[in-house]
């Protein structure tokens, strides 16, 4: 119905408005017939014709009284709209009309200022789900919204009183971007990780700039003026911790890994310790060999003293195989830190230089440590040999000499050769 009120008050010629009432007196127009029609039987909410008369032959005289209520309203221009008490609460009002700019809500296209007044509505909407505390109730036209700054050296916390008051002096500002309050603010992107450090950051980015013109009246005005600069301090502040975000996660990692590779490491050469109790054990055995009373024990001793230094060599090999794995992983993982290095902070490139240097430390000691194991794991076949050697140096050398007597006498001289 309150399309039909306009297509009668745009068929008048859009009179001057007095006192709620509008007047026309002149032809009458099909535009204007087909309107009245429309308004015959117009509820009282929507307006009232209080005068409709025919005074001579093609000359009418109409008096429309205009709603005023939330059922439909004219305002005299856009600064009158400004002023509604409904946009302080983030409400845009339906069924209006605008005088100035020729424009009702119905209207297929807005005008700039419009827009502009609709995007200060959605703002108060997203800013009231963001405070942290709203006082919906105190004021009928405003919401109370309330933002602080966390403590800061030597400065205490501070908490800010934002009332969502609209005037006029709201027109003329372009709020951009706006979409980025809306993803955080979206319940479907709850999940979402470090959704809850955004807020905190455009939250303390609004109370930046209440801050720091906190000299002036209207604090909301001055969010609204200043909203490139709350953009531009929350993207500052969410670059500056996603950089310290990711240097921590890295940092964490490192020390991870290199706790992880240190261990690795460490638990190489613990895994053999016990094992390694053989050699010394060993050594027992040259007691046992010199004692031996015939050759058949001295050799039953010698032999098992052999497998001793074959196994202990043989453990010492396949541990120094796990050592040069572990390394080759430890440089596989960190070739993409090392890749990186320059894009990190000074101090987290000196962490990551001392952990591979002291990773790559102790893998050359192990190394050395196993190379030292190995030449000791042979004591036990070459001491053995050394003791039999000295006990049964006698029969060693009838063996040797037995030996070499069969082989020249088993040989015959060529008789070509002597003829010679």
């Amino acid at each position: 119905m309150f399309a039909n009120v306009v297509a009668l008050y745009r068929a008048m010629g859009a009179p001057a408005i007095e006192g709620g009432v509008v007047s026309y007196e002149g032809p009458l127009t099909t535009d204007i017939t087909v309107a009245l029609q429309a308004c015959k039987n117009l509820p009282p909410e929507f307006g009232k014709i209080q005068h409709h008369e025919v005074v001579e032959a093609g000359v009418v005289e109409i008096e429309l009284r205009l709603p005023t209520n939330e059922f439909g309203r004219f305002y005299s221009n856009v600064s009158d709209l400004a002023r509604n008490g409904s946009l302080g609460k983030g409400q845009f009002p339906q069924n209006l009309y605008v005088v100035d700019l020729g424009w009702a809500d119905l209207d297929a296209s807005e005008p700039t200022q419009i827009k502009e007044l609709r995007r200060v509505c959605r703002l108060i909407e997203l800013l009231a789900l963001l405070a942290i505390g709203v006082d919906k109730d105190s004021s009928p036209d405003t919401y109370n919204l309330f933002f602080a700054l966390p403590p800061d050296g030597t400065k205490p916390p501070r908490t800010f009183l934002l009332p969502t008051q609209v005037d006029e002096h709201f027109i003329g500002h372009e709020l951009r971007h706006m979409s980025l309050l809306e993803e955080i603010l979206n319940r479907k992107n709850e999940n979402k990780a470090h959704l809850s450090e955004r807020k905190l950051m455009i939250r303390m980015a609004i109370a930046n700039v209440i801050e720091k013109f906190e000299s002036e009246p209207n604090h909301f005005l001055v969010v609204v003026r200043e909203w490139n600069e709350v953009l531009t301090t929350y993207r500052a502040n969410l670059q500056t911790y996603v950089y310290s975000f990711s240097f921590e996660k890295a940092r964490r990692e490192l020390a991870q890994a290199e706790i992880d590779y240190g261990t690795k490491l460490s638990g190489v050469l613990g895994d053999i310790a016990g094992k390694m109790l053989a050699l010394p054990i060993s050594f027992a055995g040259w007691v046992v060999l010199n004692n031996s009373t015939s050759p058949f024990e001295g050799f039953v001793l010698v032999l098992g003293l052999i497998v001793v230094s074959l196994v202990l060599l043989a453990i010492l090999h396949n541990q120094m195989l796990q050592t040069d794995r572990l390394l080759h992983s430890f440089n596989v993982v960190f070739n993409d830190f090392k890749d990186k290095i320059k894009t990190y902070p000074p101090k987290l490139q000196g962490l990551l230089r001392i952990t591979i240097e002291q990773v790559e430390r102790q893998g050359r000691t192990l190394r050395r440590t196993f190379q030292l194991l190995q030449m000791l794991a042979l004591l036990p076949a070459a001491g053995a040999v050394l003791v039999s050697l000295i006990k049964y140096s006698d029969t060693f050398l009838w063996v040797i000499v037995t030996a070499i007597s069969t082989v020249f006498a088993s040989s015959t001289i060529d008789p070509i050769f002597l003829s010679l």
